[in-house]
């Protein structure tokens, strides 16, 4: 797992086998000394691999069409990883340079997966974009899964997340598992919609 001191900034990279998996842990920076907490590895289960899990999650329920993703980050290194990774997934992939050019795109477009940023567009457009969401008819807003990438929230934080009004959320040092981390999201957030979806579709309102 590669990971970063967030106190002087050291990139470490660290055997996978020397990690836990069910408990969250800390290691020293052999640099600064700071000590970088390194979060519980929640993996999807060797059964239900990315490749599998994406054939089963590529189109939208409703629709019956690919599904589409809108990226809200900043330019820079998570971006590209994270724009590389949903595009080799299968999503068809677009990007937003800020709060304002995304909160146009989505005028146009219900995206599947929204994959955000905390500092997105100088720290304004978490609150911008949400805001906007939170304005479409319930039909449409549950359509969208919405994933933030925070250096100050954990990994799988549910409250965190219910505050921020998303879905999921990944600390930046869990980049490595933003694939499994997003699969697992747009399958949460599927099948509890599963039931609110059936229902519709029974009375012809979808």
């Amino acid at each position: 797992m590669n990971i970063t001191c967030e106190k002087c900034k050291t990139k470490l990279n660290i055997p996978d086998h020397k990690i836990p998996k069910d408990k969250d842990t800390t290691v020293k920076c052999p640099k600064c000394q700071g000590k970088i907490s390194i979060h519980a590895q929640k993996l999807i289960p060797p059964a239900e691999s990315i490749t599998q899990l994406s054939k089963n999650l590529l189109y939208d329920p409703l629709s019956e069409e690919k599904i589409s993703a809108l990226i809200c980050i900043d330019e820079g290194e998570i971006k590209k990883r994270a724009f590389g990774l949903i595009q080799q997934m299968g999503p068809e992939v677009e990007t937003a340079k800020n709060a304002s050019s995304a909160l146009k795109m989505m005028e146009y477009q219900v995206y599947s997966l929204l994959v955000i940023d905390a500092a997105f567009d100088s720290n304004k457009g978490l609150d911008m974009v949400v805001q906007q969401m939170n304005k479409f008819d319930m039909s449409l807003r549950r359509r969208t899964c919405i994933v933030l990438i925070s250096k100050s929230i954990k990994t799988n934080d549910n409250m965190a997340a219910m505050h921020a009004s998303v879905n999921q959320t990944i600390h930046i040092n869990d980049m490595d598992r933003l694939g499994n981390i997003i699969l697992r999201a747009l399958k949460k957030h599927r099948n509890f919609y599963k039931v609110y979806n059936d229902s519709l579709k029974a009375t012809g309102k979808a």
